[in-house]
């Protein structure tokens, strides 16, 4: 709400100097703590969609690099005529409970190319695979996890992070 307010008095005021740029911060500041205190504006839910947004920004670039994958894959199973394809449809369940967040990993899957979100019911998906390699692991894809990362963080709950054995860190929600 900060960052709104603030560009909204940058609009109206038509000009950006150091002067506007710092009366701006003040009463923009002022302002959302008048909504916070007297209209009770719940500041602690913006502030979790604000954390979400690098994870996005990473979701993103994960999401072309799958993108890219996948239309490798499909391209070589294209042009090489003797192989056979062999279709499959897929069932599976998440765990994710966010109406926005099922929509995102069933558009993030049809959108993938050689797969194809056929339905979504209550976090059952039921997925049309161009054959039946791409379906192994698709219940646990990095989609699925880096949701459920962004869910667990909209819904403020904390993701534990732990170091195992080789150094690396595991997540946690």
């Amino acid at each position: 709400m900060f960052f709104l307010v603030f560009a909204v008095w940058i609009i109206f005021n038509g000009r950006f100097t150091v002067e506007t740029a710092v009366i701006g911060i003040i009463l923009s500041g002022l302002v959302v703590l008048f909504a916070c205190k007297v209209l009770g504006y719940p500041i602690k839910k913006e502030i979790r969609v604000i954390r979400i947004i690098p994870r996005l920004i990473s979701y993103f670039f994960y999401f072309l690099g799958q993108l890219i994958i996948a239309n490798l894959t499909v391209m070589r199973f294209a042009l090489s005529p003797k192989r056979k394809v062999k279709s499959v449809i897929v069932t599976f369940d998440t765990d994710i409970e966010s109406q926005f967040f099922r929509t995102l990993l069933a558009n993030s899957i049809t959108l993938t190319p050689g797969t194809l979100t056929v339905s979504l019911n209550k976090g059952t998906y039921r997925v049309h695979c161009l054959d039946e390699s791409f379906d192994v692991g698709i219940e646990a894809s990095g989609f699925i996890r880096r949701i459920s990362k962004m869910e667990a963080i909209v819904n403020g709950k904390k993701i534990n992070k732990e170091r195992n054995e080789a150094g690396k860190v595991s997540e946690e929600v």
